[in-house]
Formats: structure tokens, sequence, C-alpha cells
């Protein structure tokens, strides 16, 4: 009963914080609340936005670059709030490069305040009794520690001190092949979670990685759920791009496309895409339309998506849909040998193809002895 009441108390004053706006800039946040099409906490964040800007009349637009940053790890959600406390003013027209400077520039001067503050300690008792007994890394336990983490991984984990004092959560330092993870560790329903893990510059985890460091810690990990930034799946993002191109496609005689990705180390791109006939290439790649930009994001513990629409060329639909049909399929194309493939639409049939390719190396022994050290003798 509580919890529906301080959740009711909660959403009266996000309504009361929207009646302070203009009606035509309320309205539609209004709208997108009733149909679930945005969630209290992002209207809660925009607002925010809002107010250290003083452009309460732009946050409809912003509210579509909000999510269109955060698709990308633009960490503009963690830019704002740091902005709040600082009490620092905010422009809605930065462009990413400037959105990341300010999120740098306010992360490094929290966490010099911690490391110039008084060192206070952490009391992490409770989450060391979920975690294995030893595990490659630390918890955090000093307010002075988590001064020095924020520094060195440049990022903002130095603004989380008053909800590792609360107990909210707790910080680990995890190394993993040599690489430096930041790991927040909260407890829900008795169980321990992982709610948020990166590296140097806000760096994500690839999926294997984020794996590992779920077992080294002894949490499971969450299947991917449907709980986004904007009510949808990818699967139905990427065949929505899919029916926006191909009436473009007939209309300009084209019979096939055919996207070619290649992957290894740990990245991989599209490298080509190719239109038969070829001919008709140059006036279907002149078109532009509006699309669905997609991207998937583990944060809080659940996989969200933040969904934004754009404008963009044909080649720029047909790269986001088959990135977001490959995040779907979840094979591992991009990492140590890394793969290959190919997506095709056949416009005359109107189907999609994809296949998917892993490379592997095989190795033979070409030399194997033992000796002995004091002899130098082969044994």
């Amino acid at each position: 009963m509580t919890d529906t009441i301080t959740q009711q108390m909660t959403e009266a004053f996000r309504l009361n914080r929207l009646d302070q706006l203009p009606p035509k800039a309320a309205e539609p946040f209004r709208q997108l609340l009733r149909t679930g099409q945005i969630s209290p906490d992002i209207v809660a964040t925009v607002l925010d936005a809002g107010e250290l800007s003083g452009e309460s009349t732009k946050l409809i637009g912003f509210a579509a670059a909000y999510l269109h940053l955060r698709s990308k790890n633009i960490p503009v959600h963690d830019v704002i709030r740091m902005a709040k406390e600082q009490n620092t003013r905010l422009n809605l027209a930065w462009s990413p490069n400037r959105w990341q400077d300010q999120h740098d520039k306010l992360s490094r001067a929290e966490a010099l305040r911690r490391l110039a503050s008084e060192s206070i300690a952490y009391d992490v008792s409770k989450f060391e009794d979920h975690l294995p007994a030893v595990f490659p890394g630390y918890l955090i336990r000093t307010s002075r520690r988590l001064g020095m983490e924020g520094l060195r991984q440049r990022h903002c984990v130095a603004n989380y001190h008053d909800r590792l004092l609360k107990g909210a959560c707790a910080i680990a330092a995890v190394f993993v092949d040599k690489q430096r993870w930041t790991v927040q560790l909260e407890i829900r329903d008795d169980a321990l979670c992982i709610t948020q893990i990166k590296s140097r510059h806000n760096t994500l985890p690839p999926a294997a990685l984020r794996r590992r460091i779920h077992d080294l810690l002894g949490v499971k990990l969450p299947e991917p759920g449907s709980v986004t930034a904007i009510d949808s799946d990818n699967r139905e993002l990427y065949m929505e791009n899919l029916r926006r191109i191909l009436p473009i496609l007939r209309e300009h005689g084209i019979e096939r496309v055919v996207a070619s990705f290649d992957g290894g180390g740990d990245s991989g791109s599209i490298h080509d895409i190719a239109y038969v006939p070829d001919a008709n290439a140059p006036s279907v790649i002149a078109q532009t339309l509006e699309y669905l930009s997609t991207s998937s994001f583990y944060e809080e513990d659940r996989w969200q998506n933040a969904v934004a629409p754009l404008q963009g060329s044909v080649n720029d639909v047909i790269d986001a849909l088959t990135y977001d049909y490959l995040e779907e399929v979840d094979v591992d194309w991009y990492n140590n040998d890394g793969g290959y493939g190919e997506l095709i639409i056949d416009v005359s049939n109107g189907t999609v193809s994809l296949e998917v390719n892993q490379r592997y190396t095989e190795s033979n022994t070409e030399y194997s002895m033992e000796h002995d050290i004091e002899t130098g003798k082969a044994i």
C-alpha cells in the first residue's frame, strides 16, 4: 500500500510540473504518457533539462533528441542529473560531442570534489553477503576511492556518493583480461543485481563480456526484455523500416539489395550496399525518408531500447535495419575471429533474408619438446 501511495504522489508531482509549462508544450507529453509511448522518468529528465536551459517551449523536440542520444550511448541523462546537482546551465541544441565533453567536465569536477573532501566510509556488508568470497576486483568502500574510480575511468561514478551512503547500491571494480570495469550493484527481492557495467569513458561491454562479469560475481543475467524507452522491439522496428523502403525500391526498378557486413577483433561494420540493377542505384540513393533509429543498451538490470524518428537516405535505413536484424539473431560476428554475411532484400518477392557466418581458427602443433633444466637434455 505504501508503494502505491508513493507512486501516486510521484505521478502527481510530475503532472504538477507539466502544469508549469505552456499548454502547447505540456499537452504532447500528456498524450505520450497516456498512450505509454514515453516513460514518466524520461519526462522528468526532459523537464529538468528544460529548467536548466530555460527553453521549456522546445522540450518536445529535445525529447526526440534525448532518446536518439541515449540510443547512441551519449550519456545525456547523466549530464542532466549532474548539471542539476552542480547547478550548471545546459543548452538543448548541443551536439553529441558537446554533450560528451560536458559529461567529462562534470564527472571530473565531481571526482575531484570527492577526493578533496573528507573520506567517508560506505557500509557494503549486505552486498558482500551476496558476492563470492573471491572475485577479480574489489568493492569500493570509501568516498575517496569512489572519486579515484571516477577520475581513473573518466565517467560519473563519483556522482553516486549519496546513493552509496544510503546503501541503495554498491560499486565494484572488476578486472577482466587486464581491463577495468566499474560495476553498479543493487539488491532487489533479496537477490543481487548488476544495474550498470561501464569501462573508461562509459564504454559498454559486449554481450560475452557482460555474461563473464555476471558469472564472476555470481549474479544471474536477466533475459532480454521488452522494457523500453518507447515500447517496441527490434523485430517490429526493422520490419517497419523494410516496409518504408520497399515502395521506393520498387518505384525505381530495384530488383534486389545486398548489404554485406564483416567483423573481427572487437568491431564490425556494413562495408557495402549493392543494388541490382546497379544502373538504378543513384536515383534510389538520392531519396530521403523518415525511419526509426533504435539501439539496445543494458542498464538498470534490464535491456532497454531507445527509439527516435530520423530523416535519412535509403542507405541509412538499410544500415539501421541490418544492424537491428543482427542484434536480434545475437550471433557474435565481430569479436575474436569474427564473421561475415549478407542481408538480402528480394524486392520482387517482398522478402528479406539474413546469413551470418562465423570464422574460427584451426591450429596444428608444429613443435613440442620438454627439456630437463639442469642437464639440458630432452625428456
